[in-house]
């Protein structure tokens, strides 16, 4: 039997996704992703914020490797460091006042810009086949060109392995 669903019965709604405006600071997303967590436990685990303009138009991605990339300090390239050496030395920057200082660094400045979207209507299929081609883990989902929510491949994969592990 063929998948038939829609985006828009499987995307996490915008109110219940965690989302801020660009001058944010990465501490102040860092919070709402864990009051998100805490809000969302055995919902679903957010691994991102979207980041708005002062006229909530998208503007952008904050996922977790590009906010903890923004806390951690430089490593330096063709130093002929060592990567174990690198390892013991940014160890202690990770937790010092390196990252104090750079949790103060707008949201806008570390985020990832929205390379592809779908829409409500759009097939499952056409959300799995986008997040594929363009090696994305979610997708904002749009409705008459405002964002209404998000779509994670994680949420596909159950679906689709529901669908698979049911089939004969």
């Amino acid at each position: 039997m063929p998948l038939k669903k829609k985006v828009a019965e499987l995307m996490i709604p915008l109110e219940d996704y965690p989302h801020v405006p660009y001058w944010f600071t990465l501490k102040q997303a860092m919070a709402i992703i864990r009051e998100a967590a805490i809000k969302f436990q055995g919902t679903f685990e957010p691994r991102s914020v979207l980041v708005f303009d002062e006229k909530y138009h998208l503007v952008g991605i904050l996922s977790l490797q590009d906010l903890l990339r923004g806390l951690a300090p430089p490593v330096p390239e063709g130093t002929g460091e060592t990567w174990e050496a690198m390892i013991t030395r940014l160890e202690g920057d990770l937790t010092g006042e390196w990252v104090a200082e750079k949790a103060d660094t707008p949201v806008s400045e570390v985020m990832s810009p929205i390379t592809a979207t779908v829409s409500t209507d759009d097939s499952l299929a056409r959300a799995l086949l986008v997040m594929i081609k363009e090696k994305l883990p979610r997708l904002p989902v749009l409705k008459d060109d405002r964002v209404v929510g998000l779509i994670r491949m994680a949420d596909l994969f159950q679906v689709i392995s529901d669908h698979v592990l049911q089939a004969r």
